[in-house]
């Protein structure tokens, strides 16, 4: 009963906020009003005003991200719609992305374009270890866009944007200092020399952290804290051959070292190590051909690093994994008049090399070493334009998979201008998703048998845009069909289930008066269809709220976030709320003070089962950037 009121009566609050202000796509100016001239590239490949996407997209810009003081990419994304983050305890710890009740398997990351992707048997990117320092702007498209991005879209696609060679001249640094032994650092510059742009920026973070297992539900875990630390740069370069053609490289990464607990047979004296490393490269060309024609072409390199020591316990094992993404992509951009026209081709080779040891004495044996490959051939068109009050998006795209067969996908979106201040969005789509070649290949899990999940998608919704405030509802649902799990009847992976989610989603961003105010709902329902049981950790109800408010030189802010109940496999999750507030005060035009407190009540949360999240922190800094 306790729980039932606890839900209903936070579901209420979030409900009555969306009745009191107009919800929408979360797209916000260095002062906190809607930027409804805001260009994203995401939604369809090709440059648009934000209001003129039909796929539901949100865009945190650099300003947004520093109001926020968040320090990693799960943080900044928590209150935005749909978006569920799972963790297995503190900072750095396992964890998984939700994105409209699809797993992180199903939900895209690219990296200034450069698909990050993990085959090994948790198939999801790890994003706990991507810090903000080096990130510009992050845009978020929301549901069904394989179509235009490929295997892995089937929730939509997370882009991050890091900080540009090409822009303005720059300097900046950051420290920052408080609860948990955390302390974070970071800093840059950038500038240009004739027609040659750079940037180079590097960051730290560390905290000693918090015991993760909770004690109450695993008394013989060790209740040490869990340390975390992080590492993080960004490096490029850019130079203008002419005002047509630029040539440039990009160059990121991050390494976390952490503690973690080991799980629901750990001991008092067990202590395991971790180290996660991922990195992006990218060489690649824009080409002005005509004044209409735009033609770019990128080589790139993605690779993610995952060691496991868990070595000081009564069952010692090693486990190491090193996924690969070398991609070819040439993208072909044509403007005619109120249309835009876009086609490509595109090469992605995947690689996996595990090895694991264990031991039952002193010595190590190899259990299993794992090495495979396949290669991705895709070939993509789209257009995307209005004519009168109509709006029109199509793409479609051809995937062929070495010693498999082709994947065809489309999209078909579509808006009508009722007014100039309503717009009515539809949408139809089809993806498909890979499975990893650790679901594949692996030595004891394994199924060469697998297929590919498939799924189509079915949106609808109003749009509503005026002076400095911009709102969307949607309704969507999504079937899955050859669900990729674990089968814990057969121990290996397996397409045991389709899936079904159906919802609705409600975001807003506006500004009254000088407050800048944003907020979120979303009430879905996603369902294991062979069982009708639900999905394991996807809330039905999530909300969100927040504001900044300047005064003078002091700017305060709040963002409150509640998610329900969830099931999870080891037993029920309850509901939670947990609100930040954060305070700035500018103590010149490029120096700022920070401050804010997380969790202010203190809230005891877990988004896994047995798992804890931070309690109350306190956290001072100080933030320059030249102007």
């Amino acid at each position: 009963m306790k729980t039932r009121f606890f839900r209903a009566r936070y579901g209420a609050v979030a409900a009555s906020c969306a009745l009191i202000f107009p919800f929408s796509v979360s797209a916000q100016d260095g002062a906190g009003t809607v930027a409804l001239q805001e260009v994203v590239v995401t939604a369809s490949r090709s440059q648009q005003l934000l209001v003129d996407a039909i796929p539901s997209t949100t865009v945190i810009g650099r300003d947004a991200i520093e109001r926020s003081q968040a320090i990693d990419l799960p943080s900044l994304l928590a209150s935005e719609a749909s978006f569920q983050f799972t963790q297995n305890g503190g900072r750095g710890s396992a964890s998984n992305v939700f994105l409209r009740g699809a797993s992180g398997m199903q939900v895209l990351v690219l990296v200034d374009g450069v698909p990050m992707t993990r085959q090994d048997t948790t198939g999801t990117v790890g994003i706990e270890h991507m810090m903000l320092d080096q990130i510009d702007h992050v845009e978020i498209v929301r549901g069904n866009v394989s179509a235009i991005y490929g295997s892995g879209a089937i929730g939509g696609v997370i882009q991050i944007f890091t900080r540009d060679p090409s822009g303005k001249p720059l300097a900046y640094a950051q420290i920052e200092a408080g609860s948990f032994g955390t302390t974070k650092s970071s800093g840059g510059i950038g500038g240009a020399y004739g027609d040659t742009h750079y940037i180079l920026g590097f960051g730290r973070t560390s905290t000693d952290g918090f015991t993760a297992m909770s004690q109450t539900k695993y008394p013989l875990e060790n209740p040490d804290a869990d340390g975390y630390s992080n590492s993080n740069f960004n490096l490029g370069i850019s130079h203008d051959i002419s005002t047509e053609h630029r040539v440039g490289l990009r160059i990121q990464g991050s390494e976390g070292i952490l503690n973690f607990d080991g799980g629901t047979y750990g001991v008092a004296t067990d202590g395991y190590k971790g180290v996660n490393n991922l990195q992006s490269w990218q060489l690649y060309t824009r080409d002005q051909i005509t004044s209409d024609w735009r033609s770019d072409f990128s080589y790139s390199e993605s690779r993610e690093y995952a060691y496991a020591d868990l070595t000081n316990n009564d069952y010692p094992w090693i486990s190491q994994a090193l996924t690969q993404s070398k991609t070819g992509n040439w993208n072909n951009v044509y403007v005619l008049d109120d249309w835009t026209l876009n086609a490509g081709v595109e090469n992605q080779n995947q690689s996996i090399v595990t090895s694991y040891l264990y031991s039952s004495s002193s010595a190590y044996d190899t259990l299993d070493n794992l090495t495979k490959y396949r290669d991705l051939t895709s070939g993509f068109v789209g257009a995307s334009g209005s004519f009168g009050k109509h709006s029109l998006q199509a793409n479609a795209r051809v995937d062929s998979v070495s010693g498999g067969s082709g994947n065809d996908t489309h999209y078909l979106g579509y808006g009508f201008q009722w007014s100039p201040a309503w717009k009515l969005l539809a949408s139809t789509s089809t993806a498909f998703n890979l499975p990893p070649l650790g679901y594949l290949y692996d030595p004891t899990s394994g199924n060469a048998s697998l297929q590919p999940e498939t799924a189509m998608s079915n949106e609808w919704g109003v749009q509503w845009t005026e002076a400095r405030q911009l709102v969307r509802v949607t309704n969507f649902n999504t079937r899955t069909k050859n669900l990729l799990q674990y089968d814990s009847s057969t121990y290996l992976f397996g397409n045991v289930d389709n899936a079904l989610n159906t919802g609705t989603e409600i975001m807003y961003a506006g500004k009254v008066s000088d407050a800048a105010l944003h907020g979120s709902y979303t009430r879905q329902y996603p369902i294991d269809e062979t069982t009708g049981v639900l999905l394991a950790r996807r809330a039905q109800v999530m909300g969100s709220i927040g504001f900044s408010l300047p005064r003078g030189p002091w700017t305060v802010g709040a963002d409150w976030r509640y998610t329900g109940e969830r099931t999870d496999p080891k037993g029920q999750l309850d509901a939670y709320a947990v609100l930040d507030l954060k305070l700035r005060y500018a103590l010149s035009t490029e120096l700022t003070a920070t401050a804010r407190i997380d969790n202010v009540f203190d809230t005891e949360y877990q988004t896994a089962y047995g798992y804890n999240q931070a309690r109350t922190g306190a956290y001072v800094g100080l933030l320059w950037a030249q102007k």
